[in-house]
């Protein structure tokens, strides 16, 4: 089982940073003490037990939970009562020198909680939902609560609140969706995001295509808070004219870890500012530099040159000065997910289960060793993709052991 620390993450949506494990290279590394070392990561909960994120599983036994900004609790059965499955979340903790990781704070932030203003069907699987003024795509990789709620019965004016990641148009990749309510029983909502256009006169500015109004509180907000560029979360309530009428407008939690803490983020890129022996991007607004020379950096399932916006990867390496020194870069494809853990049943000679999680190997199925064999009882990494919006079923692109 791959071993990571992480510290100091907290998204607002985290899409903000990226704002998740390495099916192939291996996972950071940690000397340390008795105490642990340091490693900062986020991404996306994909199992339970403690709970398992960008393919680590971290022990929660003692771990705070915070969910939105309030401390709900410690431990693992706060995790199961107020964590799901598809939510972006950030882990602070420790790797402990048996190699465990120990949680010592779980964070959960949405990215939006507002009403759906419209729908467009992309295809049978991808649907673009408009939530206050942020296109949300919803597709195979999406999780959805309630039980009763899902893909099929998105409906304008649901309250719904959102969490995924940020891609290079501004869009949110939801991975996790739940409905909250309609605007007949919820008139307050949230959002996160860039501030665009700020008008100083009229005290308005812009997130996307969502006008903030902040005139009510501009005698209450400190100084520089908005200002162009800054990444911000707003609560209100809908105006006249569809603008959002703030009563509190704070900055967005952003990465804070120490200089040379190990660090793991998974996202899209949104923005590559520099291509040389260095490559210099975004994924989501956190800074990353990473080798071009392959023999200097580690690349897995593609190559420097694939690096450009609207990339999904994942980025790990260390904190220096704030920036991702990236040592290796992993390629995703947007709808591939991970699956990790014990393999329960062997039901038939391509199919089997990870947990409760249905897994179907075909012809273009990687094995890491390629002489692995899958019975009951071992514990895999498999990155696929699900066929269906119920993730019925997962079809294996690269199967690997877990490591210990």
């Amino acid at each position: 089982m791959k071993s990571l620390y992480l510290k100091g993450l907290v998204f607002a949506s985290l899409v903000c940073l990226l704002l998740a494990a390495c099916g192939g290279g291996g996972g950071l590394n940690a000397g340390g003490g008795i105490d642990g070392t340091g490693i900062m990561s986020a991404g996306v909960v994909s199992a339970y037990g403690s709970i398992f994120v960008n393919g680590t599983e971290f022990d929660t036994s003692t771990a705070a939970i915070v969910v939105n900004g309030e401390e709900v609790g410690v431990g693992d059965d706060v995790v199961l009562d107020h964590l799901a499955i598809g939510m972006v979340v950030a882990v602070e903790g420790r790797i402990l020198e048996d190699g465990r990781a120990v949680a010592d704070r779980v964070t959960y932030s949405r990215n939006i909680a507002g009403p759906v203003e419209s729908i467009s069907i992309i295809d049978a699987v991808t649907k673009e939902v408009v939530v206050l003024g942020q296109t949300v795509l919803v597709n195979v990789i999406t999780r959805y609560q309630p039980d009763t709620f899902g893909f099929d019965s998105i409906a304008v004016n649901d309250v719904m609140e959102v969490s995924g990641y940020l891609d290079d148009v501004g869009a949110v990749r939801a991975t996790y969706v739940e409905k909250i309510g309609d605007t007949t029983t919820i008139l307050d909502y949230e959002i996160t995001g860039v501030v665009e256009n700020l008008d100083n006169f009229q005290n308005t500015f812009m997130i996307n295509d969502l006008t903030v109004d902040f005139a009510a509180i501009e005698n209450r907000l400190p100084e520089g808070i908005p200002a162009d560029d800054l990444f911000v979360e707003v609560e209100g309530a809908l105006g006249a004219g569809g603008k959002l009428v703030a009563d509190a407008i704070v900055l967005a939690d952003s990465v804070s870890g120490d200089e040379g803490d190990e660090v793991e983020i998974m996202g899209y890129v949104t923005d590559v500012t520099s291509v040389g022996e260095t490559i210099k991007f975004k994924v989501g607004r956190q800074e990353v530099h990473v080798p071009a020379d392959p023999e200097l950096a580690v690349y897995i399932d593609g190559l420097p040159a694939d690096i450009v916006p609207g990339q999904k990867l994942e980025a790990e390496g260390t904190l220096e000065d704030g920036i991702l020194t990236a040592a290796e870069i992993e390629f995703w494809e947007p709808d591939q997910i991970e699956v990790e853990g014990l393999v329960c049943c062997i039901l038939s000679g391509s199919e089997f289960t990870v947990g409760d999680q249905a897994v179907q190997t075909d012809g273009d199925t990687v094995f890491e060793p390629e002489d692995l064999t899958i019975v009951e009882g071992i514990g895999l990494e498999v990155k696929g993709t699900p066929q269906d919006i119920d993730h019925g079923v997962v079809v294996a692109d690269k199967i690997s052991l877990e490591e210990d």
